[in-house]
């Protein structure tokens, strides 16, 4: 079965991006590939029309945020399922989309499935959590399962993801939300009763690093990025408070289990970041690319 791909990009032609779409190419079945470009510079969308054939391809330009982009993209959908991917996302070679599909096909309680990355593989809920839905819904087992998560701040991840059109077409984010996008996606999703699900494998490789690098400078700006947006998805102040505090001992206990003290560092920066680009208000929404 053919789906469509949305992919959000702004200056998005790092010395990555051919690879990233080929592989796109090579491992989807593609239905349209949907641009939503905010005017790039640097020959982001000549890359994508040198690649993607142009009776797949519909090109987007806007200047809208991250959010809206998101929305728009799914505005042009025309398949039962499709996909996000992120610009800086390599896929696995050999990606069998079509056994992906028919996880949702087969179950249509499924909004969304999403894949981790390889760095990563992160738990997207907590243990009594994951136990209490998979006892609700026996026959979804493998798959972790996100289902309101610590504080009602868990939400999937779009570094690549499958999504059912009608768990989504209907969502109306802030127009001004350029980060944390996810979040309100993945509630409006669970909101209607839907379940976000998210792989142990295959994985990602975030190519995120070649273009802005790995050091504390980063992760701060990062940081400031998030917590400037969070005051446009109302989270409460007191969840807000705990969430941060929670993961910044979960992120530090995690490195010294890990014998990482880089990992300490940058979730500790990240979290001030965090916390100064929540005091901040929406000083540090839009990160400049």
């Amino acid at each position: 079965m053919r789906i469509d791909v949305v992919m959000p990009t702004w200056n998005s032609n790092g010395p990555y991006f051919e690879i990233v779409i080929k592989r796109i190419v090579d491992n989807i079945p593609i239905n349209k590939f949907i641009l939503v470009d905010r005017y790039s510079t640097d020959g982001t969308v000549d890359v994508v029309k040198k690649l993607i054939p142009s009776k797949k391809l519909i090109i987007i330009q806007t200047s809208a945020d991250l959010a809206l982009a998101r929305a728009i993209g799914i505005k042009h959908v025309s398949t039962e399922i499709f996909a996000f991917t992120d610009s800086d996302v390599l896929l696995p070679r050999n990606l069998n989309i079509e056994e992906l599909c028919k996880i949702l096909k087969l179950d249509k309680r499924i909004g969304a499935l999403s894949l981790p990355l390889c760095a990563s593989r992160k738990r997207v809920a907590n243990i009594m959590q994951i136990r209490r839905v998979l006892k609700r819904y026996g026959n979804v087992s493998d798959p972790e399962i996100i289902k309101h998560g610590l504080f009602r701040l868990t939400s999937g991840d779009l570094f690549f993801a499958l999504l059912r059109r009608d768990a989504v077409q209907d969502w109306h984010p802030p127009h001004t939300l350029s980060a944390l996008e996810i979040f309100s996606l993945t509630q409006h999703i669970l909101a209607k009763g839907y379940l976000w699900i998210e792989l142990a494998e295959p994985c990602l490789y975030h190519l995120k690093e070649l273009r802005y690098g790995t050091g504390i400078r980063r992760y701060i700006k990062q940081g400031l990025w998030t917590g400037s947006n969070v005051h446009l998805i109302k989270i409460r102040q007191k969840h807000f408070f705990l969430e941060v505090f929670s993961r910044l001992f979960g992120g530090t206990l995690k490195s010294i289990l890990s014998r990482d003290p880089m990992g300490t560092l940058n979730n500790a920066f990240f979290r001030i970041g965090y916390l100064i680009g929540y005091l901040s208000r929406t000083r540090y929404r839009v990160w400049i690319r």
